[in-house]
């Protein structure tokens, strides 16, 4: 079985894997929090997803192309290079973004949302932006060496994480109120991040094709490599900004549209919190096959342009749109 066959059928299972643990995920948290506290926490999810794009810049899908083409040559310290670089950008931006998004929560949450108890969730988000960044800086390496299961396995395990401190956080926490609740559920996605990106670094770790010492950062002649991670890089991020920057507007637009009809504040998000937490996600399942095809086809693809073997190339192609 060819690695790229392997490695979409392993996309596939975890994808399938992972969109049911969310529903088993939506489940608990609506009977932990109600749907008025799924409706906070939908509000303020977009804003993450938002952030997160910013601090990815691009990158996952740029480094999985540079990764695969410079494995196929055998070129090792192109490999270290692009990760240091990437690091570097990515945790630049998580570090201006970060505070920015802490300090600036009370302001979204009073100017964009109905219901000023958002905050509560958006400051929880904060502090997990710095860990998502490299999380994507790793996870594009083990795509573009076309090794799928690190990624396919550590979104299993985030999920489970989350399912489990979502009981206990808002057991905790939800009878200092609704707000506490959602705050509660975003941290037990955070905790989720974390214990996904622990696992994603002790697997680098062990399986990196490279030694990490001091000098991994010394970047002699890496103006060539940004320029082409740019080029990939900025042109997958305007991609990705055109939706999470609709995603982020939604739950505004929804909510203000439900405020001029004369709905009261707790009553929308309830009603955003049915749509976005239940309705959405069950017609958006099957999108986990579409995903896992296009993870699997950008290396596969990057690699055999590498090596000129344009046959492949085509194969590669018409076995997806099959």
């Amino acid at each position: 079985m060819s690695k790229f066959l392997k490695g979409t059928i392993i996309l596939v299972a975890s994808g399938l894997v992972t969109r049911l643990l969310g529903f088993v995920n939506r489940m608990v948290m609506a009977r932990m929090i109600g749907a008025e506290g799924v409706g906070l926490y939908m509000m303020a999810y977009p804003t993450f997803v938002l952030m997160v794009t910013f601090t990815q810049f691009g990158l996952p899908v740029a480094i999985s192309k540079m990764v695969a083409e410079a494995k196929a040559v055998n070129e090792i310290r192109k490999i270290k290079k692009i990760l240091a670089i990437s690091l570097i950008i990515t945790l630049g931006l998580s570090f201006i973004l970060t505070p920015a998004l802490f300090f600036g929560a009370p302001w979204i949450a009073e100017h964009f949302f109905t219901d000023n108890r958002t905050l509560y969730p958006l400051i929880a988000i904060a502090p997990v932006i710095p860990v998502v960044a490299v999380s994507s800086v790793i996870r594009g390496y083990f795509q573009g060496m076309q090794n799928m299961r690190p990624a396919a396995i550590s979104q299993v395990i985030e999920q489970l994480v989350r399912i489990l401190f979502i009981i206990i956080l808002t057991r905790i926490f939800l009878p200092r109120g609704i707000h506490m609740g959602a705050a509660a559920a975003m941290a037990a996605t955070i905790i989720g991040e974390l214990f996904s990106f622990v696992y994603l670094m002790a697997l680098f770790q062990r399986r990196k094709a490279f030694p990490v010492r001091r000098h991994f950062f010394h970047l002699r002649k890496g103006k060539e490599i940004l320029k082409n991670l740019l080029a990939t890089a900025v042109p997958a991020m305007g991609g990705r900004m055109v939706g999470s920057i609709s995603w982020f507007l939604e739950p505004i637009v929804v909510t203000q549209s439900l405020a001029l009809a004369g709905i009261r504040a707790n009553v929308a998000t309830a009603q955003y919190g049915s749509l976005t937490g239940y309705a959405l996600p069950l017609l958006l399942l099957p999108s986990f096959m579409t995903a896992a095809l296009g993870t699997s086809l950008v290396p596969a693809i990057s690699e055999s342009l590498s090596l000129k073997n344009f046959s492949a190339v085509e194969a590669r192609l018409q076995r997806v749109i099959r």
